[in-house]
């Protein structure tokens, strides 16, 4: 029979895992579905949505961390009517530093130039190397007179400090019940 006391101290210990993954947290480390905080920012306060997903791994839709490398699902969703009528340079690159044009070396995919006139893209990609990557997109007028550029950063196949850190407490809360639930069995024998 499991003591009352012991029940509640289990209790506890599992409300506090349940307040350390709340949506917050979910949400910190990029467990939810579409939603606005995954910007691109494009400057002049224009903005896309960005979402990834995996979908031959998982059906989760991530901001910025791919939990592994290979196909990839990318969507963009522009919803300024001035953006639709542009014509959509959009890039998956290699991260590197400068906020310059990415070089074509550097670059994984390119979806060719055209205006995406419902202000909505969705593309493939096969990210076969870990690291940290980018989207870049450049949306220019027909002219070439305006323009709106953004990157958005993401990495591939990289463990992210949030899932390591869930990994680590997952890990102690099984072994500190378990080792609590040998505790308690080895005195029921000794006192028996």
């Amino acid at each position: 029979m499991v003591s009352p006391r012991l029940c509640s101290r289990l209790a506890v210990v599992l409300a506090l895992a349940g307040a350390a993954f709340s949506a917050p947290a979910a949400k910190a480390a990029g467990w939810h579905y579409y939603d606005p905080e995954c910007p691109v920012a494009l400057g002049d306060g224009k903005a896309m949505k960005f979402v990834a997903m995996q979908p031959k791994k998982n059906i989760d839709r991530v901001c910025d961390v791919l939990p592994d490398t290979g196909a990839t699902v990318i969507a963009l969703d522009a919803p300024d009517a001035e953006l639709r009528e542009m014509n959509w340079d959009i890039r998956v690159v290699r991260d590197v530093e400068g906020d310059g044009e990415p070089a074509e070396s550097d670059t994984v995919l390119r979806v060719p130039l055209q205006k995406f006139r419902n202000g909505m893209v969705n593309f493939d990609v096969n990210i076969q190397t870990a690291g940290k990557y980018a989207l870049y997109a450049r949306l220019s007028s027909d002219d070439g007179a305006k323009a709106f550029v953004g990157r958005h950063h993401f990495t591939v196949g990289l463990i992210d400090n949030t899932e390591f850190y869930a990994y680590v407490f997952f890990g102690l809360l099984v072994a500190g019940v378990g080792g609590r639930f040998g505790y308690v069995a080895m005195k029921k024998r000794q006192a028996a």
